[in-house]
């Protein structure tokens, strides 16, 4: 149980988080929930004077919707017809004592019933609170339908019954359009969600779903309530007697998500799987370290979580939560630094690491653009100045974990590593020197194709390998199976690399433009690169163009790509956009490479003739690498991955020497001028 542990300490160490709401990208807004307490999605907000009396309704935008509810074990567990009510907002049924008045489900008839005997409870008890006090008292006038119908928040017929459902006829029927409350509302509107608020006295006034002297009095309220009901004993996790909690945490990936990761439900059938009498002997766990741990997983993985179809996963610090996730890419870690500002909400940057992160990145030779060829050395600084941040504030723990479910009801931990913060750095710090190849990607906010060295992230690996329409449920396979080459020094798996050799060497299977350098097949061959070069990191093979490989694969490799340069300059000089033969020829020539390299010979011959003199130096490079290969080697066998690296090398060194070629011709023109 030392997952449930760290996470806890993580808790612990992220208390000042607690009630403090931020948002992920263009996401829902999140925050690290007090103890009893869960997040619900509100569709209604009624607000309240502060008298107690009905204000104003509102209907509540989704990106708005989140809010924090007190909760019992009960409540926070509940499902299907079982009545057990939160405390002060729930669903319309809880909260509206004139539900069935307004046609309500007879088997909802006790809801309300249950949820004002705990409300009364709670705000007459020692442990009340105004705000409390006043909801429950405006609840208790049993009129919440009858004001939200009139505020036109909820719609009725004309017998006076509720509308659960809008269709296009009641908009012919009542003449108006589709109503806000059915456009957030998945299903029927009494299932919405009711939050109360109160009329603000101050500007700086919270929220009652966000007042947190409100969630510790909840807190104390529902402890006492607990005192001398709930079973006492050892806890596993923290080795003290404490209150023991049965019924532990859901909703942990999403807000629909049911699974748990503890669960001892099965008292009927096959008993604790024929071990146990009790629950408790299997495992005893404290209330409040299970709300803590629970929590903090949410929290973290709402936070900084990556998800693959059903399977979430999460890497932290136990001290500080922030770290490089393992799954990016370089150019992912390169963009995020750079886009770092001491105002950001992130608590884990104070402004003096911050500028020691920007300082390692960026430097007066290196421009702040990142189109550029040196992103990867610049982020292994950066990796180095993370290590020496650490070993100063003390970040010791890295906890890499992904959690998945089998089925609707089970939650399990499918990977998960403990990992010293140096060792952490170190190990990722060498995946993304030893992975890493030419990169070309278009960027969508800059709009412009981003040229690069680095290693691609774990999402394109896998796009790459499968191809964007292969099952999820294998794709997120391939994320678990690649883990242990990022954090634990593990060899990339042969299967992967063979896959990806697969397509890579069959280019008109791809349906874009093969002459885009950041088209699909070029991407997919540059990845491609990146792991065969990582599969073979004991020869330490450099990306540039090794002229001293005497590799079979690699010489063949290199033949293909002078070939695919020469005939691509001349096409382009007629204005044919035509694939070349080198490209049309690709997967027999990995297969039958003597046979196919006389037929592409045979082809690009006449270009060879027409242009005389101008074609010597691609002649004299296509017999100095044949004359490299030995008779006995000049044969139809099939070529390894190392004949990619070969032509993706060859065809980088002649691209780069034409463009300095004309780069230097231009000079010489300004010059003349």
């Amino acid at each position: 149980m030392s997952w449930m542990k760290r996470l806890y300490d993580v808790y612990d160490n992220n208390i000042k988080q607690v009630g403090e709401f931020k948002s992920r990208g263009e996401g829902q807004r999140f925050t690290l929930l007090p103890i009893s307490h869960v997040t619900q999605s509100a569709q209604i907000e009624v607000t309240l004077d502060r008298e107690g009396n009905f204000f104003d309704a509102r209907v509540v935008a989704k990106e708005e919707a989140r809010t924090i509810v007190p909760a019992t074990l009960n409540s926070a567990n509940r499902a299907g017809a079982k009545v057990a009510g939160h405390f002060i907002h729930d669903k319309l049924f809880y909260v509206a004592a004139d539900y069935m008045k307004y046609g309500g489900a007879q088997k909802r008839a006790d809801n309300y019933l249950q949820y004002i005997a705990q409300m009364e409870d709670w705000a007459t008890s020692e442990f009340s609170h105004p705000k409390v006090e006043l909801i429950y008292n405006y609840v208790k006038k049993g009129n919440v339908i009858r004001d939200l119908v009139e505020a036109k928040v909820l719609f009725v017929d004309e017998n006076g019954k509720l509308i659960e459902k809008w269709t296009s006829s009641d908009a012919t029927k009542y003449g108006i359009e589709k109503p806000d409350i059915y456009k957030v509302v998945t299903g029927d509107s009494s299932e919405s969600l009711v939050r109360f608020n109160l009329l603000r006295e101050h500007s700086k006034d919270l929220p009652v779903w966000e007042d947190k002297e409100l969630f510790q009095i909840f807190q104390n309220y529902l402890a006492h309530t607990m005192d001398g009901t709930a079973a006492k004993g050892l806890c596993y996790i923290s080795g003290e007697i404490v209150t023991l909690s049965e019924q532990h945490g859901s909703r942990l990936r999403n807000a629909g998500d049911m699974s748990k990761l503890i669960s001892s439900n099965d008292d009927k059938g096959f008993t604790y799987r024929g071990r146990f009498d009790k629950p408790s002997q299997a495992v005893q766990i404290g209330y409040d370290v299970s709300q803590k741990a629970h929590s903090a997983l949410r929290w973290l993985i709402q936070r900084q979580g990556y998800r693959a179809d059903t399977r979430s996963f999460i890497t932290f610090g136990v001290e500080k939560p922030a770290v490089v996730q393992p799954l990016q890419g370089t150019l992912d870690i390169f963009k995020n630094l750079n886009k770092l500002d001491a105002s950001d909400e992130l608590d884990e940057l104070d402004e003096q690491e911050l500028e020691l992160e920007r300082g390692l990145l960026f430097n007066n030779e290196t421009e702040r653009d990142y189109t550029n060829l040196v992103i990867a050395e610049q982020v292994q600084q950066a990796l180095q100045g993370m290590k020496h941040n650490f070993q100063i504030e003390g970040v010791k723990q890295i906890i890499v974990m992904a959690v998945d479910a089998a089925t609707t009801g089970r939650l399990a931990i499918v990977y998960y590593q403990e990992l010293d913060s140096e060792l952490f750095l170190d190990e990722l710090s060498h995946w993304h020197r030893t992975c890493k190849w030419y990169q070309s990607y278009y960027d969508e906010d800059t709009k412009k194709v981003v040229n690069y060295v680095g290693t691609p992230s774990t999402y394109h690996i896998v796009e790459s390998v499968y191809g964007d329409r292969a099952d999820p449920r294998i794709k997120r396979e391939l994320f678990t199976r690649l883990l242990p080459c990022i954090v634990d020094h593990a060899a990339i798996p042969k299967d992967i690399v063979r896959t990806i050799f697969n397509r890579v060497r069959n280019p008109m299977s791809f349906k874009d433009d093969l002459l885009s350098p950041s088209g699909d097949w070029q991407r997919t061959l540059n990845i491609a690169c990146a792991l065969i070069r990582k599969q073979y990191e004991k020869e330490k093979i450099d990306m540039t163009l090794d002229l001293g490989n005497s590799s079979r694969d690699y010489l063949f490799g290199r033949l293909l790509g002078v070939a695919e340069v020469l005939e691509r300059n001349e096409l382009k000089l007629r204005k044919d956009s035509r694939a070349t033969n080198a490209l049309r020829y690709f997967n027999a020539f990995s297969q039958r490479p003597a046979r196919t390299w006389m037929t592409i010979r045979k082809q690009i011959h006449p270009y060879q003739v027409n242009r005389g003199e101008e074609m010597s130096y691609y002649n004299k490079m296509i017999r100095e690498i044949e004359d490299r290969i030995s008779v006995d080697k000049m044969n139809n066998e099939a070529l390894g991955p190392l004949f990619l690296l070969g032509y993706s090398s060859q065809v980088k060194e002649l691209y780069t020497k034409k463009e300095q070629k004309e780069e230097n011709k231009d000079d010489n023109n300004s010059e003349q001028n």
